[in-house]
């Protein structure tokens, strides 16, 4: 496994990789990181985005169609439930588990498919997804700002889904 700071070092080796995870706050994207990113996913490669993904290069609107949503605002750190989609496929052995992270709202693409909401006071909240991108897979988990949440163990287990997903290509129902 190889590791980057910035998608501006990514190579054309990078191509060959199953999935890439990213799981980074950036303001700006230049256009030869985003045509590789773009060609990578086109082309079938599979994205696991995790948290501050979706709040970065906001100003992308090519990167925001990749990702299937866009950040938009959050409150503070507080408690919530994951609930899943027991219609879902993919998560349907899964049970409701809580967190405490920051609530992303998010703009979001149509098409996306919502497999965990956040129930709040008002409406439920999309916080974790997939999307087609081309030939390629994107999985998008809003959870991420607190270490307690990384080191949860449902969480681990969502994630290590989402990436066997996008890995593998599976057509999500």
């Amino acid at each position: 496994m190889r590791s980057v700071r910035s998608l501006d070092e990514v190579d054309e080796s990078f191509l060959e990789s199953p999935a890439w995870i990213l799981y980074f706050h950036q303001r700006k994207i230049s256009a030869r990181a985003l045509a590789t990113l773009q060609k990578y996913v086109t082309e079938g490669g599979g994205i696991l985005a995790i948290h501050s993904a979706t709040a970065s290069f906001k100003d992308c609107p090519t990167y925001f169609e990749i990702l299937g949503g866009r950040f938009v605002s959050h409150g503070e750190v507080t408690r919530f439930e994951l609930i899943p989609n027991k219609d879902d496929k993919l998560f349907r052995d899964f049970e409701r588990f809580e967190v405490r992270d920051e609530l992303y709202i998010h703009q979001l693409n149509p098409q996306i498919q919502v497999h965990f909401i956040a129930q709040t006071d008002r409406d439920p909240i999309p916080v974790v997804w997939s999307y087609s991108y081309g030939a390629g897979r994107v999985f998008y988990a809003m959870p991420g700002h607190c270490s307690e949440t990384m080191n949860n163990r449902a969480y681990q287990r969502l994630l290590l889904q989402g990436l066997r997903w996008v890995s593998a290509g599976q057509k999500v129902e």
